[in-house]
């Protein structure tokens, strides 16, 4: 056991301690955060002087360890794009730890992120929650499969039809696309195969999503395609996420009568396409302020993870509530990608997954972390 005393807290639920301190149990957890915390006799005690106390960020939307910085994009492992179905396909099979950008994210005060397979398909895998601290892939998984990657919208219609004279071509022919191989999983689900011949690796994967178990991660930029992606999700009863959700604030209503989440970003990227001219950093705050569970994610590479904060930051400046901005990189994402009930605030019986910090940062670009625990370790120090 051991405390840290004398920091500002910022617990990501809206609370606020001054002159604060918190309890770590001996087995990584918070076992108290308070006022005035007064340590137990004996114990390592850590001076924080007066910095900040926040939780670790999560990262809700990444690519981190498939698409290695610095390497070639010949050489990344973001998508299997052979066929526009891929959903047997295990993102946590191709991270890589040494990817320089993990231990850049954890240093600026990410500890935890979901990566995900890319959008070239329309089913194109299963997507984990990783700590981004570890040697090995097997120390750093938190959730090995939290959620399913589907995409609409221009990517699938790009890769598939124009590039290859395949299906899909259209919007109509991607979610006809989804549609089918939902279908196939719901009747495969309800009559599991009895012989090895009947087993089939894409429909295992998605009887996860058709049962419930993990959420469809659906990557739609465009108002129709949220439209769409939710017109789908419906017909099959699934749990699911807008991933990106550019046009989701000029269908506000909608998302809140659906009660579904959203994932936004990156939003500090060009407009490369058509579907993202929209897009601006007043959308999450607009889905706060509207009560839709909004997290701020980077698509890293698209941007790096490791300005998470700026990002958050950036939609405060856009008229986002500062304690919304941060729960939409800490409790938000933490619930979305499986790890709620782990990390994500500053509160008894949570891991001790938090970041001391030079100043709030969200309020100062020039805030930087003086040091990162996971699990009440130090795994960076400035």
């Amino acid at each position: 056991m051991w405390a840290l005393t004398n920091v500002r807290v910022l617990d990501g639920r809206g609370g606020f301690y001054e002159g604060a301190g918190v309890l770590v149990d001996d087995f990584g957890r918070i076992a108290a955060v308070a006022t005035n915390l007064a340590p137990p006799a004996g114990i390592p005690v850590t001076d924080g002087h007066n910095l900040w106390l926040l939780p670790g960020m999560v990262d809700a939307h990444t690519h981190l360890g498939l698409s290695t910085s610095g390497e070639p994009e010949a050489y990344e492992d973001v998508n299997e794009s052979t066929e526009p179905v891929t959903a047997d396909v295990r993102a946590l099979d191709g991270i890589n730890p040494e990817d320089p950008a993990i231990a850049e994210a954890l240093a600026a005060g990410v500890t935890a992120a979901f990566v995900t397979m890319g959008s070239a398909n329309v089913l194109g895998g299963i997507g984990a929650t990783i700590h981004l601290a570890g040697r090995t892939v097997e120390e750093m998984v938190m959730v090995p499969a939290a959620g399913m990657k589907a995409a609409l919208g221009e990517n699938p219609k790009r890769w598939h039809g124009e590039r290859h004279g395949r299906r899909p071509r259209t919007r109509p022919g991607t979610a006809a696309v989804l549609r089918e191989w939902l279908e196939r999983a719901r009747r495969y689900a309800a009559n599991p195969p009895v012989t090895a011949k009947d087993w089939d690796p894409k429909l295992e994967a998605l009887a996860m999503v058709v049962r419930g178990d993990v959420p469809l991660r659906i990557h739609c930029h465009r108002a129709d395609d949220i439209l769409t992606a939710h017109r789908v999700a419906a017909e099959f009863g699934l749990r699911w996420v807008i991933d990106h959700g550019t046009e989701a604030d000029r269908v506000v209503e909608h998302v809140v009568r659906w009660g579904v989440p959203a994932v936004i970003g990156p939003s500090f990227a060009t407009r490369v396409k058509l579907e993202l001219k929209h897009m601006h950093f007043r959308t999450p705050g607009i889905l706060a302020r509207a009560g839709v569970p909004t997290a701020i994610a980077s698509d890293h590479p698209v941007v790096p993870s490791e300005y998470l904060a700026v990002y958050a930051g950036l939609a405060v400046r856009e008229g986002m509530d500062p304690a919304h901005a941060l729960a939409a990189v800490t409790s938000v994402p933490a619930a979305i990608c499986g790890i709620g009930d782990r990390v994500g605030t500053i509160e008894a019986g949570k891991e001790a997954d938090f970041v001391l910090w030079e100043a709030n940062p969200l309020e100062s670009l020039q805030a930087r972390p003086r040091a990162v625990y996971i699990g009440g370790e130090i795994v960076f120090q400035r």
